[in-house]
């Protein structure tokens, strides 16, 4: 009777411990799952937001050298305080450190990671608008999701089939493998649209996305040449291709412009001492790229200093730099002679 009433109780028994245990087992992948799809708290633990802000620092460092969370928080739209866990998630990656003085600054790995950002960014934004037929207003927020899933391989190969351009859709220049991003020398609309003067859009700033499509449905595109008729409080008066157009003063913050030359002419063909300002980069992607590279951004002041007892090279001073050229190169770029100083 004993046995009986043992092996009576057993298996109910182990069916209710099994049951419990198929439950906890239950219970457990669904916690987990949950977890996997909530963010973990903190911005250290979210890369996408990261390496947005660390571009934010590279574009800070290369306009000021080091930044702090001030003005890392102001740059990425963040509070102060996010903005101080971005900078120590950028230390504990190994992107950013901290100088003497207190400074941010960025470390070469952070840099390197950085133009490569930048570089993936500005090469989908031209492949959506060119291959993709996009919209201009709407390829920034796509190529920023598209950029920080890109290996360096599938990079390379998009540039290779896009042909190496050396300007995004939006007038940024695109850096090479390797290269620092090139620094324009164009300046807001605002601040350069006094009356009479005649400019030349260089690049619009890629948000917000509402005002890009006002200016291109405007006709304010990169490389179009604006004159500037009227400057009325928080108003331009702006003549294109013959037509008057009204644009707002906060509108023409977000549009970069250098002079538009009167008249340009290749550089190789200027003589020894002359001066002149750059207004564009001929020849394929990779050449405007080298060139732009060497400092020959349009608004860029050159001064040609020698030739070689042959003519061939000519050494140009731009940007502080000494940089030597065949003619056949120099022709490539063109500028506007300036007169002396």
């Amino acid at each position: 009777m004993k046995i009986s009433n043992l092996f009576s109780w057993f298996w109910p028994g182990l069916s209710f411990l099994l049951f419990v245990l198929w439950l906890w087992t239950l219970l457990r992948q669904r916690r987990a799952a949950h977890a996997a799809r909530t963010p973990t708290p903190g911005l250290a633990h979210q890369p996408v937001e990261v390496e947005d802000a660390l571009k934010a620092a590279y574009t800070l460092q290369e306009a000021r050298g080091a930044w702090g969370g001030e003005e890392l928080a102001r740059s990425v739209g963040l509070s102060e305080t996010m903005a101080e866990e971005v900078a120590r998630a950028l230390v504990a990656l190994g992107w950013a450190e901290e100088d003497v003085q207190g400074g941010m600054h960025l470390t070469e790995t952070g840099e390197a990671r950085a133009r490569e950002l930048v570089r993936a960014h500005r090469l989908w934004e031209r492949y959506l608008v060119d291959r993709e037929g996009m919209h201009l207003e709407a390829v920034h927020a796509e190529a920023d999701r598209r950029e920080h899933e890109t290996t360096p391989q599938e990079l390379e190969r998009l540039d290779a089939e896009l042909g190496y351009p050396a300007w995004d859709p939006h007038g940024h220049a695109i850096p090479a493998p390797g290269c620092r991003v090139p620094s324009p020398l164009a300046r807001p609309l605002l601040e350069e649209g006094t009356p009479g003067s005649r400019l030349r859009i260089i690049c619009l700033d890629d948000e917000p996305a509402a005002l890009l499509a006002q200016l291109v449905a405007l006709g304010l595109k990169p490389g179009v040449d604006v004159e500037v008729l009227e400057r009325e409080p928080g108003l331009l008066r702006l003549r294109l291709d013959g037509n008057v157009v009204p644009l707002a003063a906060a509108a023409a913050r977000h549009v970069s412009v250098v002079p538009a030359p009167a008249l340009a002419v290749p550089l190789g063909e200027l003589p020894v001492s002359s001066r002149a300002r750059v207004a564009e980069v001929q020849g394929g992607g990779k050449h405007q790229r080298r060139m732009l590279d060497m400092g020959f951004v349009p608004g860029a002041a050159v001064a040609v200093i020698r030739t070689a007892p042959l003519g061939d090279p000519i050494e140009y001073r731009i940007k502080g730099t000494a940089v030597a050229l065949r003619r056949e190169d120099a022709n490539t770029v063109l500028v506007e002679e300036l007169g002396d100083e």
